[in-house]
């Protein structure tokens, strides 16, 4: 699995530690716009699909996760789950079933269920929103809608927040 200092090392332009969610750096730029309700959809702001990419076919790599085929009903849903074995019983990480991240790619989309602390500091620094759906108490409260990276050193970041997240949901707590 790639940890976060090799991927420091590896993404261009990128000297900063993002494994404590202080630090991670201010986002430049407007928010996105986003569209609010059931489905909270990113509509604008998006970086290069292959950033995107990249990330998904990375994190899909990481040891414990479930492979699963795309859905004949949702072919643009990447549902991101951990096996049987290492999901943690009762987590307060997870959008459906041992189900901690799910990428939509026709409105290139983030859901990640973060450490209620990460998702603050993701918030306020400009990397997340809180998930509609969430405050009605349907998804976990650290449950965020993630913006899709622009570039190598937000694709840094988006590391840094699954990379929370996932450990988030093996009971695994970042730093």
């Amino acid at each position: 699995m790639k940890n976060i200092g090799a991927l420091a090392v590896q993404v261009e332009g990128t000297n900063r530690d993002c494994s404590n969610c202080i630090d991670l750096p201010r986002r430049t730029g407007q928010r996105p716009t986003t569209l609010c309700g059931p489905l909270h959809i990113q509509c604008a702001g998006h970086g290069d699909p292959k950033y995107l990419d990249q990330l998904v076919s990375d994190v899909l790599g990481w040891p414990h996760i479930e492979a699963l085929p795309a859905s004949a009903d949702r072919p643009d849903m990447v549902p991101i789950r951990l096996e049987r074995g290492a999901a943690a019983n009762g987590s307060a990480s997870f959008l459906s079933a041992r189900e901690f991240a799910r990428v939509l790619r026709g409105a290139p989309t983030i859901y990640l269920g973060l450490p209620l602390t990460w998702a603050h500091w993701a918030i306020v620094r400009g990397w997340a929103e809180p998930h509609y759906l969430s405050s009605f108490g349907l998804l976990p409260a650290g449950t965020v809608v993630v913006y899709t990276p622009r570039d190598p050193g937000e694709l840094f970041v988006c590391y840094s927040l699954f990379f929370a997240a996932y450990h988030f949901a093996c009971k695994l707590n970042p730093k």
